[in-house]
């Protein structure tokens, strides 16, 4: 609050400056407050960094966290433009023989009503006109304010039931010099089951555009076989066939298809996860020696991540048992390096070994660390419960602040309303003072 402060006018005493020393002892009570509450608020900050280390020390299993996460796979056709290929977590590592006889195609169907001038012209027909795709079917009316080329293509993609064909117009050479229309219409899948039926539920539209299938644009699956066996797919996207792996047919054509496990993603998960894991230990170390120093909670997290990386798997199937057996060795100072050589060995001997150490349900050392960071982090977990009682603290310091502070301005308020009255005085008696010896000084001698 802003206080009016003027120096003593007719004593020359110094009010602002002695209530300006009154007021720094009276405050000192209330600056020691707003010290403890600035530790408090520095404690935060550091749990603040702290919880974001861990979370980005949790992010990093995502890769490692679960065998499921070792399931990782690269395709390799010896042939990519016949066939390329994707693998999910639920392929195999395998190498396949693919032949491609013939592509998957849709359906396409033209009218052969010929002197069409252009799309506008009316076709002269009108009545209901049914399309099937396959086993669904749709209709739509056509009557003397769309019986156009124009006007049957809006009307078969607008409808709300459309099954899955598409109409387009072709202007194309009518034989005699000049252009003509076509109404074509293509299914918007491939596969003999999406082929097309162009009929009349009433009227004679279907009869006189007369639709017949394009030249080549027969609705055809795609036939190929896989290690020799006979596969057919509706789609060139096939799945299915061989376990966890889609097949992408481009041509007739024969190639090899590799699928192994993908050791680079593997490692680049690890190289993650061992730089995650020393940004927390970083910045673990500079909290004991900051914000968060000699802090139990912090120490008891650090304990607790240590205890894994110390304490050896059981059970695993695997001969495995030490990181150390995978490239990760732990240095004196704490931190980790990874030796990528000796992963990449490990990986290409014992891979499933590999993916059991880090990510065994229970046991492996991903597993176990993720577990604990979700713990600490969990809004239960023991940082949630110490920063909540550190905003306690805050909020109690808070109170005994704002009403020392109210209690301050009181204080001073009074020391300025004596030391005015005491200024007054002062005045006085000097002007009774001048008085007196100016009475003196006229006195005979």
């Amino acid at each position: 609050m802003a206080t009016l402060s003027v120096s003593g006018l007719g004593s020359g005493l110094d009010i602002e400056g002695i209530v300006t020393q009154l007021m720094a002892i009276e405050r000192q009570p209330l600056d020691r407050l707003e010290s403890r509450k600035q530790e408090f608020q520095t404690q935060l900050s550091g749990y603040g960094q702290l919880k974001s280390a861990l979370s980005t020390f949790q992010s990093a299993m995502d890769g490692l966290g679960s065998t499921d996460k070792f399931k990782v796979f690269t395709t390799t056709s010896s042939d990519s433009s016949v066939l390329g290929a994707s693998a999910s977590s639920a392929a195999e590592p395998g190498s396949y023989a693919v032949t491609i006889t013939q592509l998957a195609q849709a359906h396409k169907m033209a009218s052969g009503l010929t002197g069409i001038a252009d799309e506008n012209t009316s076709i002269g027909a009108t009545g209901t006109l049914q399309i099937d795709v396959g086993s669904s079917s749709f209709s739509v009316v056509i009557d003397s304010s769309n019986n156009t080329l124009a006007g049957i293509r809006d009307a078969i993609n607008d409808a709300s039931d459309n099954a899955g064909v598409t109409a387009t117009i072709l202007n194309v050479d009518d034989g005699a010099g000049g252009t003509e229309s076509r109404l074509v219409l293509t299914s918007d899948e491939t596969g003999t089951d999406n082929a097309l039926t162009v009929s009349d539920a009433s009227g004679d539209v279907a009869s006189t555009l007369s639709m017949a299938t394009v030249t080549g644009y027969d609705a055809q699956d795609a036939v190929l076989t896989v290690d020799g066996f006979s596969v057919t797919s509706s789609s060139n996207s096939v799945t299915g066939a061989i376990q966890g792996v889609t097949l992408e047919l481009e041509a007739a054509g024969s190639a090899t298809l590799e699928v192994a496990y993908d050791k680079s993603a593997v490692q680049t998960s690890v190289e993650t996860f061992v730089a995650a894991y020393n940004s927390l230990q970083s910045t673990i170390s500079s909290l004991r020696e900051g914000s968060l120093e000699a802090d139990s909670t912090l120490l008891s997290i650090q304990s607790s991540i240590r205890d894994e990386f110390n304490t050896t798997p059981t059970g695993l199937t695997t001969s495995l048992e030490y990181l150390s057996e995978i490239g990760i060795k732990t240095e004196r100072d704490g931190s980790l390096t990874l030796d990528t050589s000796v992963l990449s060995d490990a990986l290409d001997s014992d891979y499933d070994g590999v993916a059991e150490l880090m990510a065994n349900d229970d046991q492996g050392y991903a597993f176990r660390l993720e577990a604990v960071a979700k713990e600490l982090l969990d809004i239960e977990g023991v940082i949630e419960t110490r920063t909540d009682g550190i905003d306690t603290r805050i909020d109690t310091l808070d109170d005994r602040i704002a009403n020392m502070e109210y209690r301050l301005e009181g204080i001073e308020a009074r020391y300025r309303s004596q030391f005015t009255a005491l200024d007054t005085l002062l005045s006085q008696l000097q002007t009774t003072s001048n008085y007196l010896s100016q009475q003196l000084s006229s006195l005979p001698t």
